[in-house]
């Protein structure tokens, strides 16, 4: 988990004050394919964000009275629309598909935010996010299919972790900067499983020799 910051008078504009812990998480996905080499995406995923404070930065303000050393605990549901791009077809438009193919996605979201550690109590952030993923799709059958993927979301908020982000500005002052996305990664090995067909539905035409009387 990462503090970007683009305010032009912050000393320093990416941040990650803490050691970030891997943790599970579960979620469902639906995709329908608008062409060979397109599909739109729904999402919903559930994770936990925790990490323990980086003591090579000086204490949070928010520390005092707090375990030593300081750790968050953030509770997230995230909802996502996205658009997936069949590498293989774009590059080679109209191949026939393989079993295998690289996939990007990229698209916008909703990160519902809780601070399970309560560092500003009753509040709990919905935010925009954006999303950008990459991986690659096998399939197994004509229906199931495993991915194996990565994805970034940038949300636009200072609370992924609970606390706000201070830190001296470029005159060195101490100050909360407000305008920060922070970034949290997903990566994720999935199985889907194929409603309908497999592959394009083809028409047979057939033509007859007229019947002159």
């Amino acid at each position: 988990m990462t503090s970007v910051n683009p305010e032009s008078n912050a000393l320093n504009q990416r941040i990650n004050y803490w050691q970030n812990s891997l943790n599970p998480g579960v979620g469902l996905f639906a995709v329908r394919n608008i062409s060979p080499s397109i599909g739109i995406e729904v999402n919903w995923l559930n994770t936990r964000l925790t990490g323990t404070w980086d003591n090579k930065y000086p204490p949070h303000l928010i520390s005092p009275g707090r375990e030593s050393p300081l750790t968050y605990n953030s509770q997230i549901n995230q909802f996502d629309l996205m658009v997936a791009f069949n590498v293989d077809q774009i590059m080679l438009p109209g191949d026939p598909e393989d079993n295998g193919h690289f996939f990007i996605k990229t698209g916008i979201g909703a990160s519902l935010i809780k601070d399970n550690k309560k560092f500003y109590p009753g509040i709990t952030y919905t935010r925009i996010s954006y999303a950008l993923g990459a991986g690659y799709s096998v399939s197994l059958n004509e229906r199931i299919k495993l991915q194996i993927g990565s994805t970034f979301r940038s949300v636009n908020t200072d609370n992924l972790d609970g606390v706000h982000v201070v830190a001296n500005d470029k005159n060195g002052q101490l100050v909360h900067f407000m305008k920060i996305f922070e970034i949290y990664n997903y990566s994720y090995l999935s199985v889907s499983y194929r409603m309908g067909y497999f592959g394009s539905t083809k028409r047979k035409i057939i033509f007859t020799r007229p019947n002159w009387r």
